[in-house]
């Protein structure tokens, strides 16, 4: 976690929200307002003094909610899907979205096989029988999984795991999935088919898809049409994939052997409504959207997402943001700590050059790095470097247009052989070289204008450069000494004896201005500068 001063900053939760992601806002300095069970006004009316927003799944996070909130920075959602919020207007505003995509993803998975397994083995009808009394396991008898052909539509976090645990129970594995590579899908032992081969060939059929203008209604009456008497349709992902009214059309026409649904388009569903219908039919297993409600999913998505709006509210790169997107798998692996890099190197490029123009800036992906989107750092620099110049509400969501906007140029290349780190980035402006790295998850300044080093860029920093003669850091650290400025780490690098050399020290506070005056006014140093970063 990154030092707080947060002590002024107040997050709003509207939904319920596990304690543990409670105690990181708190920890962190945060403070919690909870509207649980508050009306729509009361929620606007605390939104005027929010800094961030967190709900579940269940308030309509609109244009009208977020104007209600002027100082908003965050609308961060305790689970995957934000089709209740107006993506769109909160990236307009600058606000980041965020989500956890990946911490439900096992709960989810679980849940899948749970809904599949009661309605293969009929366990929810034994069970009701045995209730009431009845003994009669005749009528009872059910379907193995094995042999039987599993098709996965959407081969994201949740289906590949879908898909892993498939082949334990001895599946064959079909995925429909246009923006999976066949590698990825070989790697799963899946192979990759349309959707209509899909639904022809398939016993079972599962829905792992985000609800999207292209997925909104991809369940229809002539998809339905493709599946066997015999198939299972499975959906624990988004209620609106299915067309309902079709659905129920298909079940009572017997074209196919039953579903098992944990979602429906609305929720909960009105009385007299199309998902109401299906969760009383008697082919259908239904639970209330449950697949993330575990003691364990819901522990880890509020402190994942906590975590991620404390990054925000501190002005650091979230993690992933639904506005700000990383690539996922092993290249969110190598970027996730960049991004904190490029941040950094944002803040700390115009406090250190003090640039009359902003010049053409060019970031080289050294090493490992060479190889992933550079999309994501670029945003991330932008938004350090936007937030250290103007007093515009900057975020990695809209950092791209206001940069356009302002006319400033930033380029990426990769350069495999370019950094003596497994993986580095590097920003030259004019004649200005900075290159950081991650190490740990920590980032750090490695060199600067040639001289090596090893900085972290966190906080109150003071670099002078100076002649490389005796004496020099026991002048400078008395004149902190008497100002009560506490050094907590200092670098001292020169390239040749008896030349120029630089120091990097960070301090518990910064300096005022008569301090750096004292410092300015030693014989031998050139340049002192105060950085925030």
């Amino acid at each position: 976690m990154l030092s707080s001063g947060l002590s002024r900053k107040r997050v709003v939760v509207a939904e319920p929200f596990a304690e543990d992601g409670l105690a990181v806002l708190r920890d962190a300095g945060v403070e919690v307002e909870s509207l649980v069970g508050r009306s729509r006004a009361d929620l606007m009316a605390a939104l005027a003094q929010a800094d961030g927003l967190i709900v579940r799944s269940e308030t309509r996070v609109d244009r009208e909610l977020l104007a209600a909130g002027p100082r908003l920075a965050v609308v961060a959602r305790a689970g995957a899907g934000v089709d209740a919020i107006d993506v769109a207007a909160a990236t307009d505003a600058g606000i980041l979205v965020l989500n956890t995509p990946g911490a439900n993803t096992l709960a989810a998975t679980e849940q899948t096989f749970a809904l599949l397994l009661s309605l293969a083995r009929r366990v929810p009808d034994a069970v009701a029988q045995l209730r009431a009394g009845v003994w009669d396991r005749s009528s009872l008898i059910g379907t193995e999984l094995h042999g039987k052909t599993l098709g996965i539509v959407g081969l994201g976090r949740i289906g590949a795991n879908v898909a892993a645990r498939a082949r334990a129970f001895g599946m064959t594995i079909l995925a429909h999935d246009p923006y999976v590579s066949a590698a990825r899908a070989d790697a799963l032992d899946a192979r990759l088919v349309d959707l209509e081969t899909l639904l022809r060939d398939s016993d079972v059929v599962t829905l792992h898809v985000p609800l999207t203008p292209q997925t909104l209604g991809l369940i229809d009456a002539a998809k339905l049409r493709l599946l066997g008497s015999h198939a299972y349709l499975i959906n624990c992902a988004r209620g609106g994939v299915i067309v309902e009214r079709d659905l129920l059309a298909a079940l009572d026409a017997g074209e196919l052997a039953g579903a098992a649904l944990d979602v429906v388009a609305d929720e909960p569903p009105p009385p007299g409504g199309s998902g109401a219908a299906l969760h009383r039919h008697p082919r259908v297993v239904a639970t209330p959207h449950l697949g993330g409600s575990t003691y364990e999913a819901l522990a880890r998505i509020a402190t994942e997402l906590a975590h991620d709006v404390v990054r925000v509210l501190l002005g650091a790169p979230a993690s992933g943001a639904v506005n700000a997107p990383v690539p996922d798998g092993p290249l969110a692996e190598q970027i996730v700590p960049f991004l904190e890099v490029a941040y950094r190197l944002g803040r700390f490029y115009p406090q250190y050059a003090r640039p009359a123009r902003m010049p053409a800036f060019a970031l080289v992906l050294g090493g490992a790095l060479a190889a992933v989107p550079a999309e994501p750092l670029t945003r991330a620099f932008m938004s350090g470097l936007l937030q250290a110049t103007t007093d515009r509400r900057v975020s990695v969501a809209n950092a791209e247009s206001i940069a356009r906007e302002l006319s400033i140029v930033v380029t990426a290349r990769g350069d495999a052989a370019a950094s003596s780190y497994a993986s580095s980035l590097r920003l030259i402006a004019d004649d200005i070289s900075i290159t950081g790295t991650s190490i740990a998850g920590s980032p750090r300044i490695v060199e600067l204008d040639g001289y090596e080093i090893d900085a972290t860029p966190l906080g109150a920093m003071l670099i002078t450069q100076h002649a490389d003669v005796p004496g020099m850091i026991g002048r400078v650290g008395t004149i902190l000494g008497d100002a009560q400025v506490n050094i907590s780490t200092m670098q001292v690098s020169r390239n040749t004896v008896g030349g120029d050399a630089i120091m990097v020290l960070s301090t518990d506070r910064p300096a005022g201005e008569a301090t750096l005056a004292a410092l300015r006014a030693v014989p031998g140093i050139g340049s002192v500068r105060s950085l925030a970063v």
